[in-house]
């Protein structure tokens, strides 16, 4: 069992880092510190009042009521599914990364993959859990802006499959009285992902100059991204067996606290959920994500404290999994290779 001052000592490197980082910063320019600086504050700012729309109405009591019944064994079962499902995830940016000539073995990335969703949850704003991965996976042969996109598109094709479950669950199962905006925005988010992909590479050509350092990125290193279709089509399959399996530990996570929804809705609004989420406008998706629970799940009938209670769980799901992130970077030195050698690439990415 981890004692709480290795836990103490582990978030305090995971802050000093954000510390350094920013001194880093100040020095090289004053007043882009104080705008990359306030990036983070709003975010805190918007998941604050996000959590603050999702709690103004609860009843403690109730709430207490839902959560005390609650099956303690499934919402284990369901923690196992998605530690298990992030192992599946990590064999699909194994793949992707292989492909751009990173030949690290299963145990290396899913360890770097645990990690990355350590920092993600919990790590300073400036080294998020992408960076980390992508400095991890660059270190050996100092290749981290071309690490930092492997990274970028096994994120992107993940998203992408999401949206493409949720608009398929439509077409099969219905949109279950959703209005039609949020059926719309979820195709143009399906097209926009999947067009916006095959629009980089004619565009870059346009717009880059003539053998700069990002063309030949995208052109050369980043190719068999556009085109190894075998490559895409394998991580599409992962993307979709990982997503379903997600969705199915939600459903038992559903059932744990005896809230009666049809299983089809779940893989309609949990995909679109999780796109909310992933946009760059709170901490990790916190607010947005209960929220977006609430909406969907009252739409159903769901009374307002189940419905927290429902996205109360899987956050404690997501952050005891990233907890488990947290005790593999303890165990392997508590440090991110690299850090003060960040190539200018990553930088950027960073600040954005």
């Amino acid at each position: 069992m981890l004692r709480p001052a290795p836990m103490v000592t582990l978030a305090f490197r995971c802050y000093a880092l954000t510390f350094v980082s920013a001194l880093e910063t100040t020095r090289s320019s004053g007043s882009s510190s104080l705008r990359r600086g306030a990036g983070p504050l709003a975010k805190v700012g918007v998941s604050a009042l996000a959590l603050a729309v999702v709690w103004h109405e609860v009843d403690f009591a109730a709430l207490a009521r839902v959560l005390a019944q609650t099956d303690a064994w499934t919402v284990g079962l369901v923690l196992v599914i998605y530690l298990f499902g992030q192992v599946l995830t990590a064999y699909r940016w194994k793949f992707i990364s292989q492909r751009l000539g990173f030949d690290r073995p299963m145990r290396e990335m899913t360890r770097i993959y645990f990690i990355g969703m350590f920092f993600n949850l919990f790590g300073p704003s400036t080294v998020g859990g992408d960076v980390v991965r992508s400095l991890y996976l660059g270190a050996s042969d100092g290749r981290r802006a071309v690490a930092f996109n492997t990274v970028i598109f096994d994120r992107v094709s993940g998203l992408a499959m999401l949206v493409l479950v949720a608009v398929a669950s439509i077409a099969l199962f219905g949109r279950f009285g959703l209005p039609w905006p949020v059926v719309a925005m979820a195709v143009a988010a399906g097209v926009a992902l999947t067009l916006g992909w095959w629009v980089v590479p004619p565009l870059a050509r346009r717009v880059l100059v003539r053998d700069s350092r990002w063309l030949r990125l995208i052109d050369e290193e980043l190719g068999p991204f556009w085109r190894d279709h075998g490559l895409l089509l394998r991580a599409a399959w992962v993307s979709i067996g990982f997503h379903v399996l997600q969705i199915l530990s939600l459903i038992l996570l559903g059932s744990a606290i005896s809230m009666r929804v049809d299983w089809r809705y779940y893989f309609i609004f949990h995909p679109l959920v999780t796109v909310l989420s992933a946009l760059p406008l709170t901490l990790a998706g916190l607010g947005i994500r209960e929220g977006g629970y609430l909406w969907f799940l009252q739409r159903q009938g769901v009374d307002h404290e189940t419905a927290v209670a429902f996205g109360l769980l899987w956050f404690v799901v997501l952050t005891v999994s990233s907890l488990t992130g947290g005790v593999v970077y303890l165990a392997g030195g508590a440090a991110v290779p690299a850090l003060r050698g960040r190539t200018a690439e990553v930088d950027r990415a960073i600040a954005d």
